[in-house]
């Protein structure tokens, strides 16, 4: 049986009892009370205002906890013996919450800062609950969340611009070596080569043999060129699209790989990123993932975003360091807005996986 709601006997005078009501009932903070058997007795409108409630007869006298405290924010049961805001009434002590969250009357959740104080009445130990509604502290630091991560995403972005000049200005390096130590050596040789022949004796068989040994020259300084130009940007790529050069990766691969690429064209950018990540994460298959037994590459279309997908059964283990490798390959993708993660638990396989936003 519901008991019928009593005054508080706050044991003041009348003025001052009025002064004390007429602050309560200004303040912003919300209040109310409770007597022992955790009934409400008072509220002023801030209270009712945040609970969605019109008149404080909708409220006074029913159990607190039951009305606006009976679950937590997924909706699963809040028991009683588990509430925090009711141990003043048993204990003494006071309790503060920076984060809960009570129902409205309309039954949506609204989060809350409380502190709960014990309360001496005529009848036994109380509570005097203050609480304000903190949506707007939530969305303050939600927004403050994603500036941080906005920050953090443009750091890493700048981050990974830095590193694909330097790696860039280490290939053009690296380039200039190869060009010097081999097409152009070979070049140079063909060159001398014709150069003594044409100044030699009158053998034809030693012309001959001098011009057919420039002509090797020649050709292996151009099939240097070939391998060089390859390993910037296959032409295959260009003309006839992903799903052919990545088809050509694989045929020289020596463990069965298998294929799922839609033969559809993607953003320039777009399919040499794809196309790099394919072919380094399958030279990481043969040259560390001892005992892979087969491969597969995937690539996924959905609005906007590209996904790819390289997964071997080898013995898993791989990570990616920045600046080298698969690390060299997560900056190139980071600099495209996309992203790239490795998943290489150890005796579970590797799996690459990358999302390239279609825009780039």
């Amino acid at each position: 049986m519901e008991s019928t709601p009593r005054a508080v006997n706050l044991n003041v005078g009348s003025d001052a009892h009025d002064l004390i009501e007429a602050l309560i009932e200004s303040v912003d903070d919300a209040i109310y009370l409770v007597d022992p058997d955790g009934r409400v007795q008072f509220l002023n409108p801030a209270a009712l205002r945040i609970l969605g409630y019109d008149l404080p007869e909708e409220l006074i006298g029913k159990i607190s906890h039951e009305t606006i405290h009976y679950q937590h924010r997924d909706g699963s049961p809040f028991p009683a013996e588990e509430c925090p805001m009711l141990r003043p009434r048993s204990t003494g002590e006071t309790v503060r919450e920076e984060l809960d969250w009570f129902t409205r009357r309309d039954g949506r959740m609204v989060p809350v800062a409380y502190s709960s104080a014990p309360l001496a009445t005529d009848q036994g130990r109380g509570a005097v609950v203050v609480f304000r509604d903190v949506s707007d502290r939530l969305a303050s630091e939600e927004i403050k969340r994603r500036e941080a991560a906005e920050r953090a995403r443009a750091q890493e972005l700048e981050a990974s611009r830095t590193r694909i000049l330097t790696a860039m200005d280490a290939e053009r390096r690296r380039l200039g070596r190869d060009l010097h130590d081999g097409a152009q050596q070979r070049l140079l040789h063909a060159l001398l080569l014709l150069q003594d022949g044409k100044h030699s004796s009158d053998d034809p068989a030693e012309r001959e043999a001098a011009r057919a040994t420039a002509i090797r020259e020649v050709r292996g300084a151009i099939e240097d060129l070939r391998e060089l130009a390859a390993g910037i940007h296959p032409a295959i790529l260009t003309n006839r699209g992903l799903s052919a050069a990545v088809e050509s990766i694989t045929a020289r691969v020596p463990l069965p790989v298998d294929l799922a690429i839609a033969d559809e064209r993607f953003p320039e950018a777009v399919e040499v990123a794809a196309y790099f990540v394919v072919t380094e994460a399958l030279a990481n298959v043969i040259k560390h993932a001892g005992g892979a037994t087969h491969a597969r590459v995937e690539v996924v279309a959905s609005p906007g975003t590209m996904r790819l997908t390289v997964a071997d059964d080898g013995p898993g283990g791989a990570h990616a360091v920045p600046g080298h490798g698969l690390g060299g390959l997560a900056d190139r993708v980071s600099a495209l807005g996309g992203s790239f993660e490795v998943e290489s638990p150890v005796g579970e396989g590797t799996r690459v996986v990358v999302d390239l936003p279609l825009a780039a």
